[in-house]
């Protein structure tokens, strides 16, 4: 079998000394940038013992990883983060399918436990042996050729985000490239460059070195007779906010591969200087639609449910289990061992919530621990005093409690829409596990506080793991039984369970052995609605930590009610 080249990823020439020597250090150093998300990379892969490191953006990286199924929208997006990581560059692929947007993989792998273990020697080998080739070539598809002339048409910005400087560029602009990183051109292209650095000062009006400026016209300008316009005139139009100090507005968009929000979230703000005007969620990215997934089998139906959210497929699938055998008229009581795998989920997901938040924070021991403990947990190497003793330490912050309690207050006519850790922070005392007998009989309660701030997030998740592991130990020694349902034929069936993130519910009817109907509600939707009103007229790096202490997942946004049609 013929060894793979990376036909986009090259850069176009012939191998030399000096370019073998730089493939030989770009082997080395694999930087990895994970889309959606290093959250949902963390499911499969220990972030702390992988040999590579993860970008916190595009131009960091030498490898662009897509885990897991994406949709056209989110695809799209990775596929402007692949165009702007700098050549030579891997595209690895770890899913099911080739997502749309992005070229044939260098890599293709299904997504398994650790991997990574399998891919990167296949990278080393792709950065080592193909990083010059006389085959490169650019990748120009067409959906990024509308996003180019659509910001040319619209606004610097943009064109300059996605074009200056990418790994496509032509070839004078890829020698450009090339001059950055230090590596080998000759003579007639250096020459080359250096008409363009020239050519830039001027573009850029530097009077200390554009000579020709000096020189145009009067020598002798007389900068004291030149009219001034005060401060005050200047911003008299200008919108005023809460503050009273006027600023130019601006827009900016937060996502969806930001390394401080959950993988595939994307937030849109409106700006008055760094204090927040206007801030709300854009829900099409990453949610799955359910128009095409009816009519279902109902064995089908679990796995269907975990497509919809990977970050909890514990959950979603035992969702689609409690409503089938609801729908048949069994008993859907929480079993011990469906309990274990719902609170060792817990615990999963919000330690994998806490390695996220960190970064958001900016408390990089916090953000290592947080992960590493993930880790350990999900290959149940970890022992509960460990993680406890973890707990400890991060409550006992004192820096952390006075940052996180600045601001993000949800308002009382918003909290009865919540459920979960947000709405048990405000006090309010719902949980689905409450109506549970498994639950009552060990005399368990929700974890509550009066703290309606990020902080007191933080202090309800911590307090949920302690919980999870106490619960986890009660249950076991205690046996499942076994039942079997006949699914074949028809009814209509409810399940509600209490999810990481709160309360999550499931409406199906079932005929002769199909489902037919489905309705479906997430506590996702409910905090993403939360985000223009916590953020408002915040400084953007608190608002930022805000939106982050929600935990919310953009795979359960907006999920509607389907049927087929009959």
């Amino acid at each position: 079998m013929a060894e793979p080249v990376m036909k986009y990823g090259a850069r176009k020439g012939k191998m030399s000394t000096m370019r073998r020597w730089i493939a030989n250090a770009s082997a080395r150093d694999i930087r990895l940038f994970s889309v959606p998300g290093a959250d949902l990379l963390r499911l499969y892969q220990a972030e702390t013992e992988m040999d590579a490191l993860l970008a916190a953006n595009p131009r960091e990286a030498n490898v662009l990883l897509v885990v897991g199924e994406l949709t056209d929208a989110l695809a799209q997006k990775a596929g402007v983060a692949y165009q702007q990581i700098p050549r030579p560059r891997v595209l690895v692929v770890a899913g099911p399918e080739q997502p749309a947007c992005l070229p044939e993989p260098d890599v293709h792998v299904s997504l398994t436990d650790g991997f990574l273990d399998e891919v990167l020697p296949q990278v080393r080998q792709l950065l080592k042996n193909h990083a010059w080739s006389e085959d490169a070539q650019p990748w120009e598809p067409d959906f990024l050729t509308e996003i180019m002339e659509s910001s040319e048409n619209g606004g610097g910005h943009d064109h300059h985000h996605h074009g200056h400087g990418n790994g496509d560029n032509n070839d004078g602009k890829q020698d450009h490239e090339e001059h950055e990183h230090g590596q080998e051109e000759d003579d007639g292209k250096r020459e080359s460059h250096d008409g363009h650095g020239d050519h830039n000062n001027h573009e850029h009006g530097d009077p200390e070195n554009d000579e020709d400026h000096d020189n145009d016209g009067d020598d002798n300008h007389d900068h004291g007779d030149m009219d001034f316009m005060s401060m005050v005139a200047m911003t008299k139009d200008l919108p005023r906010p809460m503050d009273g100090l006027p600023m130019n507005r601006s827009e900016a968009h937060f996502g969806p591969f930001h390394p401080g929000l959950p993988g595939g979230l994307s937030v849109f703000m409106e700006l008055d200087g760094d204090t927040v005007i206007k801030a709300s969620v854009k829900e099409d990215l990453a949610a799955r639609s359910l128009e095409n997934m009816l009519p279902l089998e109902v064995k089908q139906l679990p796995d269907a449910l975990v497509r919809l959210n990977p970050l909890t497929p514990q959950t979603y699938q035992l969702l689609a289990k409690k409503a089938l055998t609801n729908a048949f008229g069994n008993d859907d009581s929480i079993l011990p061992d469906e309990l274990d795998a719902l609170e060792n989920e817990r615990i999963g997901s919000h330690l994998n919530w806490l390695a996220t938040f960190a970064k958001t924070v900016g408390n990089e021991w916090m953000h290592r621990e947080a992960a590493r403990l993930h880790a350990l947990h999900r290959s149940k190497e970890v022992s509960p005093e460990k993680l406890l003793s973890f707990l400890e330490q991060v409550r006992s912050m004192p820096y952390l409690q006075t940052k996180l309690s600045i601001g993000g207050v949800i308002p009382d006519n918003l909290l009865h829409h919540l459920s979960g850790p947000v709405a048990k922070a405000a006090g309010k005392m719902e949980d689905a596990r409450l109506d549970e007998e498994q639950y009552q009989t060990m005399g368990w309660a929700p974890a509550t506080s009066k703290e309606n701030n990020p902080w007191g997030r933080l202090l309800v998740r911590l307090e949920e793991i302690g919980q999870s592991l106490e619960l986890i130990e009660n249950v076991k020694e205690q046996k499942s039984a076994e039942t079997k349902i006949d699914f074949s034929g028809s009814g209509d069936g409810t399940a509600k369970l209490e999810s990481p993130r709160g309360t999550v519910s499931l409406q199906i009817s079932v005929d002769n052995g199909s489902v037919t109907k489905l309705h479906m509600e997430t506590p996702s939707s409910a905090l993403a609605a939360l985000v223009p009103t916590i953020t408002q007229e915040a400084e953007l790096s608190d608002a930022l930590v805000q939106i982050s202490s929600l935990d919310i997942a953009p795979w359960a946004i907006g999920f509607k009610g389907m049927e087929v049609d009959q």
